[in-house]
């Protein structure tokens, strides 16, 4: 099996857009898992859900950890919910960080590959 050789060329412009697109992808993925997981938890809890403050509700209408309301789903369901917040925290990092290394790209190829 022959393996394709690398570029040695360094980072081209062309490149750019595709990078876009995956972090679009990226971003369109997390905010529908988690509209989805939303959608989940508002159905496994023993009584009632509370849209406005996402959580389930015991038989007396009241919440709270460790309340008969919530079910082991609904436990983890909320723990999904919270990694996605934690992954959606750092788009904006991975977007500086992608746009870094385009600008180090250019820069380099200008000053090394004149």
């Amino acid at each position: 099996m022959k393996m394709k050789r690398l570029s040695k060329k360094g980072f081209n412009l062309t490149e750019v857009p595709s990078l876009v697109i995956v972090l679009l992808v990226i971003a369109i993925v997390l905010g529908v898992g988690s509209t989805i997981n939303g959608q989940i938890k508002s159905t496994q809890c023993l009584y009632t859900y509370d849209a406005t403050t996402g959580v389930c509700l015991n038989s007396t209408g009241g919440s709270g950890v460790g309340t008969l309301g919530t079910t082991v789903a609904s436990n983890i369901t909320q723990d999904g919910l919270d990694s996605q917040e934690d992954m959606s925290e750092w788009q904006s990092t991975w977007v500086v960080i992608v746009a870094a290394a385009v600008v180090i790209g250019i820069v380099g190829r200008y000053l090394f590959f004149k």
